[in-house]
């Protein structure tokens, strides 16, 4: 609930935002409402400034109310009588979650602590079950769910074999299963020319136990020590 000194939407946060550079699609937004709910709205195209429509402070003033009640989708638009923004539609729906999930450990998104924003969708955290921080890689929004079936599907191939990050259990947001959570490796680098023969060594090893990683970079090797591993397998 607002109070009237307080300004619009004070009690919601950007989590995440994809938006079209062309402002021919809908922008899509992911954000926190009451620090205990996530909410998906998308924006029809040119509804936002463009240079406003990914800076939080900026954005969230702008929007329109959110509504209240127990809803997880909505849709911003402008008024077809008076121009300004409303939410055209909020509805409660059934959102996909990774259905591949193997490991006993479930951890909720909410009770993460985030120590590092590496990018968007990848965030380096601690939380009381983890013995050490961990990097915790999510699907923004319910359609990218898809490429996370395969990368955490590929991590149970992996599973004690030294090729991939150790896998420490899947993160929920309201009961579904939306990322996972690996160790994180303290003083690895992205790997150079030098690091070729331990990067063609861990290749190896994977290709081996018959898996192709299918996106094959120098930013898919994390190196420390000489020694490589592999990530980011949503290709495999």
């Amino acid at each position: 609930m607002e109070h009237r000194n307080e300004p619009r939407n004070s009690n919601v946060q950007l989590l995440a935002a994809l938006v079209d550079l062309d402002d021919e699609d809908d922008g899509d937004y992911r954000f926190l409402v009451d620090d205990k709910r996530v909410v998906y709205v998308t924006v029809e195209p040119g509804a936002l400034p463009k240079d406003d429509r990914t800076f939080g402070p900026v954005l969230i003033p702008t929007l329109p109310s959110f509504p209240a009640g127990d809803w997880n989708e909505g849709h911003v638009s402008g008024d077809e009588l008076t121009g300004h923004l409303i939410f055209s539609r909020n509805v409660k729906r059934d959102l996909p979650g990774i259905k591949s999930t193997w490991h006993p450990t479930h951890i909720d998104y909410l009770e993460l602590k985030q120590l590092n924003r590496i990018r968007q969708n990848v965030h380096e955290v601690t939380h009381p079950l983890l013995d050490r921080p961990g990097v915790v890689k999510f699907a923004p929004f319910p359609w990218q769910i898809l490429y996370f079936e395969a990368e955490t599907t590929a991590y149970e191939w992996i599973d004690g074999t030294g090729i991939g990050p150790r896998f420490l259990g899947d993160v929920t947001e309201a009961g579904r299963v939306i990322a996972f959570v690996v160790y994180h490796i303290d003083g690895a680098r992205t790997a150079g020319p030098e690091d070729l023969e331990a990067c063609q060594g861990i290749l190896a090893r994977l290709h081996s136990l018959g898996i192709g990683h299918g996106d094959i970079n120098k930013h898919n090797f994390l190196v420390r020590n000489g020694e490589a591993l592999l990530i980011d397998f949503e290709a495999a």
